[in-house]
Formats: structure tokens, sequence, C-alpha cells
């Protein structure tokens, strides 16, 4: 009696080309794709890089970071399983290492995580397009640049991952909560909070926040 031919089953929320390109793209890793990881890498290391880069402010750290997350990504293809956007998945993977990261480097005084600011943003840094009043636009603004990094670094850690998420990385909420694995509302919550915060530091400073 023939065997039936197992298929891949991809998840059953409605994808869009690209995030089925993504999977596809993740499954040929799992068989050992070097190339197929190569497009990932090509695809994605902006994102994961601009994530590390607005929470550190410093270039070469973020690469490092970023060249940690796929050495990450790599290793666990054998295990990987397309339950949901290749995304999520591997943005979850950026957010885990962070966290450990900086739980490590708070044990030990020598690692830091706080970087001098500096004239030059590199490749990471970007305009963020919208409202010319929220704190991510007017990074736009060399002058203001240095309080507005200082005011989103004294941000509380979750509320500051949050906040990177949605200004620089620009994923709807639903989206955070899949990948900080916490509800939509805890999504809502923390963005209230720490856009709060940070009128609240910035004010003093600037009309567009009075």
């Amino acid at each position: 009696m023939a065997t039936r031919k197992k298929t891949r089953r991809l998840p059953k929320k409605r994808l869009t080309t690209d995030a089925r390109r993504d999977i596809e793209l993740m499954l040929r890793v799992k068989q050992g794709d070097v190339n197929a990881f190569e497009q990932i890498y090509e695809n994605y290391r902006g994102p994961i890089g601009g994530f590390f880069y607005h929470l550190v402010w410093d270039q070469a750290l973020a690469e490092d970071f970023l060249q940690e997350v796929f050495l990450r990504l790599w290793r666990s293809a054998p295990d990987y399983r397309p339950t949901g956007k290749f995304s999520t998945f591997i943005f979850q993977i950026a957010k885990n290492f962070w966290l450990n990261e900086r739980l490590k480097r708070m044990h030990n005084p020598r690692l830091s995580l706080d970087a001098p600011i500096r004239g030059e943003d590199g490749d990471y840094a970007r305009e963020i397009a919208g409202d010319a009043s929220t704190p991510s636009t007017l990074l736009a603004n060399a002058e203001m640049k240095a309080r507005v990094r200082e005011a989103i670094e004294q941000l509380p850690e979750k509320q500051r991952v949050t906040f990177v998420l949605s200004e620089f990385q620009g994923m709807k909420y639903e989206e955070i909560g899949e990948v900080l694995e916490v509800p939509l509302g805890t999504v809502k919550s923390r963005m209230v909070s720490a856009e709060r915060f940070l009128r609240g530091r910035l004010r003093k400073y600037y009309a567009e926040f009075r």
C-alpha cells in the first residue's frame, strides 16, 4: 500500500506573498539550503539590525547582535515549524536574545549597553514618516537627537522594546503582541505609558509636547 507523502502546512491565517516567501525560504533552510539562508539574511538584516540599533544606539554593537541572532536562527532551523509569520519568529529570537544579553550585562559591570551619543547614525538609522511631534520623528533633527535618545533609554525596559517595535519597526500592535507574547491590551497600555513618559521628559524642551 502506497504511503501518502507529507505536505508542508502553512499557517491558517491569510498571508501576504512576502510572508509566504519567507516561510518557504525558511523551510529550505531547514533542509540545509545555504542560499535560502543568505536570502533571509538580506531580507531581515535591516529590520533586525534596526531593532537593536534603536535599543543600543551603537552601530557596531547592533551588528554584533544581528550576527548572533542569525547564528541562532541557523542552529534552530532543524526544529522550525511554520506555525505563524516568519517575521514574528525571527523577531522573537531577537527579543529573547536582547533580554538575555541585557540581563547578563546587568550582572557584569564590565559589559555595558550604554553607548555614547554620536553624530553619525550609521546604516540602521532612518527618518520615520508621520506626525512631526512624535519622539521618533524628532530624531530627524540633529539638535534634538541626544535628548530624544536619552528619554527613550530611560523608558522601563518592557515599554522601550514595545515602543521600538512600534515606532521604528512600524509593527502593528497585534504583531507586537505576538512577538512579545503578551495580550493586545498590554501592548496598548505599554505604548500609552511610553508616550506619556516621553512627552513628560521632552515637554520642557519642545513646544510640540506641551
